[in-house]
């Protein structure tokens, strides 16, 4: 007779399904204690400061008064910021009326100590103090109101203050007719009726300002802001008083 055949060796593991699915099981869980442990790492370290707001630039400047007025001095408020040239005829004129409705509004809410509306002055070369009280006077205002401050200085200052404090570009360009370019909107200015006066170019933003002087809000169309848009951001940032709560009766 032949010799039998010697027996298969014998496998000490084979993969059968139940064993492949008890593998994957416990690999996923070996994958999920290491994520755990690496965010628990993460939970330890001390969280990334958020990035702050721009803040005010710091400055001290004449008013519409002739009067010193620095930056410092309006810590605690909520400002109002503007860019304006008193001979301007496109959106300054409109600011102008803006700004009187504005303190209006403002006085009407009661934010008249927590709120003041700045202006800066685009023309310094040309434009003094008085000038800058005349233009209020023209558009309805009191120059001796504190509530709305228009300010200027040196050129050298203003160009700091404006452009590299605020980002805000003004300038004197050469300007050349084109056919077929729409005119821009043109209001009256008495300071300038007929437009003789050069007027510099510049932008037209409307900053916000909190209480502790960092940007808040900022409109790219500052001519544009109704007074009640101004007024819905400004409640936002004003701080109110908890609502009285009724005590209850004792039983």
């Amino acid at each position: 007779m032949p010799p039998a055949a010697p027996p298969p060796p014998r496998r000490y593991f084979q993969f059968t399904p139940f064993r492949i699915l008890w593998i994957g099981m416990a690999l996923g869980g070996l994958l999920v204690g290491l994520v755990f442990l690496i965010l628990l790492g993460q939970s330890g370290r001390p969280p990334e400061k958020a990035a702050a707001a721009p803040a005010e630039p710091v400055f001290v400047l004449t008013n519409q008064l002739g009067e010193r007025l620095s930056s410092t001095s309006l810590k605690g408020r909520i400002q109002v910021v503007s860019f304006i040239s008193p001979y301007c005829r496109e959106e300054c004129p409109l600011i102008a009326h803006h700004y009187v409705e504005y303190a209006d509004a403002i006085r009407t809410s009661g934010w008249s100590k927590q709120v003041i509306l700045l202006s800066f002055n685009l023309d310094p070369k040309s434009a003094s103090p008085a000038t800058l009280a005349r233009f209020q006077r023209i558009f309805g205002w009191n120059p001796k109101d504190p509530l709305w401050e228009f300010l200027t200085g040196p050129p050298p200052r203003l160009d700091r203050v404006v452009k590299d404090g605020f980002h805000v570009w003004f300038g004197k360009v050469a300007t050349t007719t084109r056919r077929g370019v729409i005119p821009a909107l043109r209001w009256h200015n008495p300071l300038n009726p007929h437009g003789l006066h050069p007027n510099p170019s510049h932008e037209d933003p409307l900053e916000i300002y909190g209480p502790g002087g960092h940007l808040r809000r900022i409109f790219q169309s500052g001519s544009l802001v109704s007074t009640a848009r101004l007024l819905h951001t400004l409640y936002r940032l004003i701080p109110h008083a908890p609502a009285q709560t009724t005590p209850r009766r004792a039983p």
